[in-house]
């Protein structure tokens, strides 16, 4: 048995093609035009809280103009009493559907989703609106004349930036959907662009793997992760460039100030790292030592003092390079006897791709450039000293 629709004045409701906590979606005609209309629950309509929320939503849509933003076409109030707003429809599967039916989605086309999303909350942010429920099932994949055209849906937790009003809950709790909100969200706390940014991370996270960042954890561990956990890797879920991982942990990092400020400044960064230009192979200077966790860390303090770039490390083991010519080779072997003088090291060359802090190539193959295993002491590859010296 269907649902009865509402009686809306203008309006001939087709069929229900959304429902939540606070409201029915239903498509309708009004004036020879296909609309979206949202409904407040019957029972909510006494709730200033619902009232407030459904309010902020219709003044935060007419608020912005962007093309992936869902339109406000009208509003008003049902014959029942209802408010109802009237917006752009929207056809088209959600982002959520698309990655339910064909999982992990390649960086680049990752990208095309991500950007004008990014845009869209730039121009939120700028007219001082934090949207606090950025995730895929709130984002629809319409196709228009250009192309896809991601469009941003349910401004329904929409935060005024120079609001400082009560919340939407007398009790301050938290709102949103847990496996979209950030640990600011969790604890109650102020939030503005950056909560918007720690979304997004996890929506690029999830588009990059198929899979929730945190989705498999129950309620409580899934807080508990988000804010004490290590950040998430999407090259440990799938084969891309671990490069990747570094500006989505960044945008996932617990703490609003260690993030991004911006969508923008986010998508900047995931792209750089995406579409940067091939690395090529150079030729390194190389060291390796395997130590007591404690000399390890010493002996990374001096390599990395030394301007060597950290390739691999381990509680018992290093291994750091530097380009070619770069180094005083003489004085690293002397700090590292100082401060590990019970090590086995081994300085030599070989070639590597080197990208940031990103170290790749033959290097990384220590028994390609190295005698294996390695005696006490100190092993110099001939060239690098002259004489070359095994002390």
């Amino acid at each position: 048995m269907g649902v009865e629709p509402p009686n809306v004045t203008g309006y001939e409701l087709d069929r229900l093609i959304g429902e939540g906590g606070f409201g029915q979606v239903w498509r309708a005609m009004h004036q020879g035009q296909l609309v979206a209309l949202k409904i407040l629950h019957l029972e909510l309509v006494r709730s200033m809280d619902a009232l407030t929320r459904f309010r902020r939503e219709l003044a935060a849509i007419e608020r912005l103009e962007h093309p992936n933003v869902v339109r406000a076409l009208d509003h008003g109030t049902a014959s029942d009493g209802r408010p109802y707003i009237a917006l752009e429809y929207v056809e088209g599967p959600s982002l959520r559907e698309l990655i339910h039916e064909r999982g992990a989605m390649p960086p680049a086309e990752m990208l095309g989703i991500l950007e004008p999303l990014c845009d869209a909350l730039t121009v939120a942010h700028a007219a001082g609106l934090v949207h606090r429920d950025v995730k895929a099932s709130n984002v629809i994949l319409a196709q228009g004349p250009g192309g896809m055209r991601p469009v941003l849906l349910d401004f329904g937790l929409v935060k005024l930036l120079d609001d400082q009003g009560p919340g939407l809950t007398s009790s301050r709790s938290m709102l949103g959907t847990p496996a979209a909100m950030s640990p600011e969200q969790m604890r109650g706390q102020r939030v503005d662009a950056r909560t918007d940014v720690y979304a997004l991370g996890l929506l690029a996270y999830h588009m990059l793997t198929g899979q929730l960042a945190y989705g498999g954890a129950p309620g409580v561990v899934q807080s508990y992760l988000q804010i004490h956990g290590a950040r998430p890797r999407p090259s440990s879920k799938v084969d891309i460039d671990p490069a990747i991982d570094e500006p989505i942990g960044r945008a996932l990092e617990p703490e609003p100030s260690a993030r991004f400020a911006s969508p923008r400044l986010f998508f900047d960064a995931l792209h750089a790292v995406i579409h940067r230009p091939a690395a090529t192979e150079v030729e390194v200077t190389a060291l390796y030592a395997e130590a007591e966790p404690a000399a390890i860390l010493a002996i990374t303090d001096v390599a990395s003092a030394a301007g060597m770039t950290i390739a691999l490390t381990a509680p018992d083991s290093v291994l750091a390079v530097a380009r070619a010519g770069q180094l005083d080779v003489a004085m690293l072997r002397d700090r590292v006897r100082g401060v590990a003088p019970v090590a086995r090291v081994a300085i030599g060359t070989s070639r590597a791709e080197l990208q940031g802090t990103l170290v790749d190539g033959p290097a990384l193959d220590v028994e390609s450039w190295a005698p294996y295993p390695l005696d006490d002491g100190i092993w110099i590859a001939d060239g690098l000293l002259l004489p070359a010296a095994s002390i």
